[in-house]
């Protein structure tokens, strides 16, 4: 049964738009969760990306993919979806599958707005220059139909990042199998929030952890909204420009920064576990904001996604399900002289903390997480940047790179071609610097950069 086109239309209004910032529950199964409530430095406007980041984001993730010709199946085994096989009828809001019986066919099931519906959708493959079925919509059945609708509908929406995947992957070898992997993977992830009681596990929960941080909290609930919205729309269309409407209408509520980052997330998830998914992340463009985001939004630190087991959606937000002792690597750290632990030891001067500590060991030496700038003692205070919790000892060989890195000039992460690092990290709030130091000296330790 649908829901009168007004019902829906004041259903989303309340959902998409109603009440306050979301908060995150972080729950590891071992007492009460503990509520995060994002912070003001998260907030704010999608991390930016540009068509040439999504580009070279997909040119480094492609050689390491391992494609298969059936992109839906691929994806649906990717989610832990049921795998279907042979002829079938599905109802994907209520996740129910019903095989055909032997010598039954789904002919007699092709109604003729199907049929021309799939021909609008040829024709328009042709019309974007990738002849026959470009998104690979028809390879389980003859028309578009059921998920397909709903996967079409979200092309539509996001047609011309779809054409810079295009542009990205055209020189490669298969660029058509790459292109469907990435799209059936984006939109079988976005049917497991359509379902009553939605919730991710796995892969596609490291996927959500990540995706908040690039697009932000309030952000991705109403991301949810319009899938479920999109939903409602593509099972009523009955022709590919009702279809295309209901897609550009989802295209405004999404926006191109969060198409982007939500492609190239997908591109990044691609045959992934949620550990190897974790680990591509700091090697993306974008990184360093949503590292800030993810730890000032969702209470977890970036380079801890891994941890996140499952994400469920609440009346006022998500709760993550964490792997045990995942919370004692979120929500931490000082705010900007406060104790996070009962060891925590301050001074006023690099030199009072040397002499308190002494060295810091054979071949290694101190490393101020957040820097010890005079711009940073003046905007935190002393006792924020010569404490226990922000020094730490390195060796010596990669302090001398975090050092020289900071120095450089990266676009990539300043967003400017004449800024160096160091200088852009300026502007940055205590947490935002912090979270970028962390990942600084995991990303250099790795190699990822230089």
């Amino acid at each position: 049964m649908r829901l009168p086109w007004l019902v829906l239309c004041l259903w989303w209004a309340l959902v998409g738009c109603g009440g306050g910032t979301r908060v995150v529950r972080l729950d590891t199964g071992r007492g009460s969760p503990v509520v995060h409530v994002p912070r003001a430095e998260g907030v704010g406007r999608p991390v930016a990306l540009g068509g040439e980041a999504l580009k070279a984001a997909v040119a480094r993730l492609a050689p390491g993919l391992r494609l298969s010709p059936r992109a839906q199946d691929a994806a649906r085994r990717l989610f832990e979806v049921e795998s279907r096989s042979g002829s079938y009828l599905v109802d994907v809001q209520r996740r129910r599958i019903t095989p055909l019986g032997p010598g039954e066919s789904l002919d007699a099931e092709l109604s003729q707005p199907d049929v021309e519906l799939t021909r609008a959708y040829l024709r328009w493959c042709g019309r974007t220059g990738r002849a026959g079925d470009c998104l690979g919509l028809l390879k389980e059945s003859p028309v578009v139909t059921e998920d397909a609708r709903f996967a079409l509908a979200l092309a539509l929406a996001k047609g011309a990042v779809l054409d810079e995947l295009w542009d990205a992957v055209k020189d490669m070898a298969n660029p058509e199998a790459l292109v469907q992997a990435a799209f059936w993977t984006a939109a079988t992830y976005a049917l497991l929030w359509t379902v009553p009681e939605p919730a991710t596990k796995g892969v596609a929960a490291v996927l959500t952890a990540a995706l908040i941080g690039y697009v932000g909290i309030d952000t991705f609930w109403a991301l949810i909204q319009g899938f479920r919205h999109l939903m409602a729309e593509a099972d009523a269309a009955l022709t590919f420009d009702e279809l295309r409407g209901a897609g550009e209408r989802f295209g405004k509520v999404m926006g191109r920064q969060a198409a982007r980052a939500f492609v190239m997330l997908a591109t990044a998830a691609i045959g992934s576990t949620g550990a190897t998914l974790s680990a591509k992340l700091p090697g993306l463009p974008g990184a360093a904001g949503a590292a800030v985001r993810t730890e000032a939004e969702a209470g977890v630190v970036y380079a801890a996604v891994g941890q996140v087991e499952t994400v469920a959606i609440a009346a006022d937000g998500f709760t993550f399900g964490l792997a045990p002792g995942a919370v004692a690597m979120s929500s931490s750290g000082t705010r900007g002289g406060g104790s996070a632990s009962s060891g925590f030891k301050a001074w006023q001067t690099h030199r009072g903390m040397t002499k308190a500590r002494g060295s810091a060991g054979p071949n290694r030496e101190w490393h101020h997480i957040v820097e010890q700038t005079e711009g940073n003692v003046r905007l935190f205070g002393p006792d924020s940047i010569h404490n226990t919790e922000n020094v730490i000892a390195l060796d010596k060989t990669l302090h001398d790179l975090v050092s020289a890195f900071y120095s450089r000039k990266r676009a990539f992460i300043t967003g400017s071609p004449d800024m160096t690092i160091r200088e852009w990290l300026s502007t940055q709030s205590y947490a935002a610097q912090r979270e970028f130091g962390l990942l600084a000296i995991e990303n250099i330790k790795a190699g990822m950069w230089r």
